[in-house]
């Protein structure tokens, strides 16, 4: 990819207002054992160097207990969230939900008439949210390995490749290229393809941009830090399956807000409904027939969060080079991190260290600081 390439991208307003606050009762974890990428413990601090983070925030009942930047990463910082973006899209779909301007047990094509006849005109909303899409991707021969099918005509789109006769125009365009390759709500197909057909839809039932409703219904309510932003492709649609960009700080908001069952900053911004379908997990047998199984051997997908189904009733939103929100109820903890792990398309050799990384910050938390059910 050429990095001097700029891409088009549009200002999510974080409003007028004051931040909410973050407390901070800092703790010295720089050398708590913890797995390394061959499973021996070693110091959090190297072990973060070893899988390339450069920003990692640890919040504990509400207090950042834990936080540091490297490689010129600041707090004020803005960095790319990857997938996390899809994240943000589904819980901006359950507070649409929750107002009654969407039905998630409609097809696409109810919202947007021109998906009919399309491989996702007539999966539902949550089949979408839920990546079990009877979908496959048009084959892009002759593109670098390292891209893979999944960002398939993404960097195109976004300008990022020089464009091809084979190469979507725009995510609009990238949404009707989807192949049909069986029956809706029968397995998990992880693509970008679904989040763009939701964009598409929120778009046509809301008649606003995807940028100004994560201003209104997101980042002024949680009390974001900083405005962020999204790209856009040439007829000014967001990339909502990968191109937000935020702070640390305010990716550790919104994973918060989750854990308090969408409430944060004094109000209810998620509906309290959608949260918890969200932490109770998808459809397992889906997810162990796909390759994210071996990261995830207990794993389950649902509304663009991976769930672990583990003792501590972990969560996920997660990106590619080893961007994450994860949050656990139990341990009363949410973690955020942003990296830059190059390498192959996922799932990525970090991924398992990362998910081991978080369980053991997640148990430690629990067992020795009282969050763990019977010690409070």
């Amino acid at each position: 990819m050429n990095r001097s390439v700029q891409v088009p991208s549009v200002s999510i307003w974080r409003g007028d207002g004051p931040a909410s606050a973050l407390p901070e009762v800092p703790l010295d974890l720089d050398t708590l054992p913890v797995p390394a990428l061959d499973g021996a413990p070693a110091p959090l601090r190297s072990v973060l160097n070893r899988l390339e983070v450069d920003a990692f925030l640890v919040m504990h009942r509400g207090c950042i207990v834990y936080e540091r930047y490297f490689h010129g990463m600041q707090p004020h910082t803005l960095h790319g969230t990857a997938s996390i973006s899809k994240s943000f899209m589904a819980v901006l779909i359950g507070i649409l939900q929750g107002q009654g301007i969407l039905d998630l047990e409609r097809e696409a094509q109810h919202y947007v008439p021109e998906m009919r006849g399309c491989a996702m005109g007539d999966a539902t909303l949550q089949q979408l949210l839920d990546m079990q899409a009877g979908i496959e991707r048009p084959a892009m021969t002759g593109r670098d390995g390292k891209i893979g099918q999944q960002d398939g005509g993404v960097y195109e789109i976004l300008g990022l490749l020089p464009s091809r006769p084979d190469a979507p125009a725009d995510f609009y365009d990238f949404v009707l290229r989807k192949l049909r390759s069986g029956p809706h709500g029968h397995r998990f197909y992880y693509d970008n393809g679904t989040v763009e057909a939701l964009a598409w839809v929120v778009r046509r039932a809301t008649e606003r941009t995807i940028a100004e409703l994560y201003s209104e219904l997101l980042f002024k309510p949680l009390g974001a830090q900083r405005d962020a932003y999204i790209t856009v492709d040439r007829l000014g649609a967001e990339f909502t399956s990968g191109g937000l960009a935020t702070t640390l700080r305010d990716m550790a908001r919104f994973g918060e807000m989750l854990r308090n069952d969408g409430y944060w900053n004094g109000r209810q911004i998620v509906p309290e409904a959608f949260v918890a379908a969200t932490r109770r997990g998808g459809d397992r047998a889906m997810f162990a027939a796909s390759a994210r199984h071996a990261v995830m051997p207990t794993g389950s997908y649902r509304n663009c969060f991976f769930h672990m189904h583990d003792d501590m009733e972990g969560f996920a939103a997660s990106g590619r080079y080893g961007q994450r929100i994860y949050v656990s109820p139990r341990a009363q903890l949410v973690i955020a991190q942003f990296s830059s792990a190059g390498g192959a398309p996922p799932p990525h050799p970090f991924d398992g260290p990362t998910a081991n990384l978080q369980h053991a910050l997640a148990t430690f938390f629990a067992r020795e600081l009282g969050a763990w059910p019977g010690n409070e």
